[in-house]
């Protein structure tokens, strides 16, 4: 029988794996660059296939507004309701394809990563702003538009729009499909000055 000291004497001490190796790395900081860089590529897709289009509609409509063209579009009645009115529709639900944010499909996310630079000249810097612009259309995966209830034909959600106008407000229907004054005051001037210079 050995002393107290001897039994009770501990073997060579072993680092314990810690619980941050066992899960992987941490996790990256809102101030993270990289993270800054990935949050920019996702939203320059934001802005081109959403931002984008919804600025144009809203400034073709201001726009109308300044020519006098302003007409507010009557919503199409439900035929399931209304199924013997001229301008009833059957709405079909849409399907919207989903804006893709994968890495491998974002044109500017393979240039974030660290050490890279941010700023670039000359050919390069062109190159970059035009691959900064290279996003898909937004696109719509299936249904979308309505069905005429009279003659049970496909047509968009506008179309439908200015059918139900031209049915109960033909003038202001006219009106809108008129062409703007000031419009074709402009492109007359343009044709003018073409035909001028040549």
């Amino acid at each position: 029988q050995g002393s107290s000291a001897t039994r009770f004497r501990r073997g060579p001490q072993t680092a314990r794996p810690s619980p941050a190796s066992k899960q992987g790395a941490m996790g990256k900081s809102i101030r993270s660059k990289i993270k800054k860089r990935l949050r920019t590529a996702k939203r320059q897709r934001v802005d081109a296939m959403i931002c984008v289009p919804r600025e144009r509609e809203h400034n073709e409509s201001l726009r109308k507004v300044m020519e006098g063209r302003q007409v507010s579009l009557v919503k199409p009645k439900n035929a399931f309701k209304y199924p013997k009115e001229r301008d009833a529709v059957f709405p079909q639900h849409e399907i919207m394809k989903p804006i893709d944010f994968r890495s491998s499909h974002l044109p500017m996310a393979g240039y974030a990563f660290r050490g890279n630079r941010k700023k670039y000249d000359g050919e390069q810097k062109e190159y970059m702003q035009t691959l900064s612009k290279q996003h898909p259309k937004v696109e719509v995966l299936a249904g979308g538009g309505a069905v005429l209830a009279a003659t049970g034909q496909k047509v968009s959600k506008l179309e439908a729009e200015l059918l139900a106008t031209q049915v109960r407000n033909p003038q202001g229907a006219a009106a809108a499909a008129a062409p703007a004054a000031a419009a074709a005051a402009v492109a007359a001037a343009v044709e003018e000055e073409a035909e001028a210079s040549g």
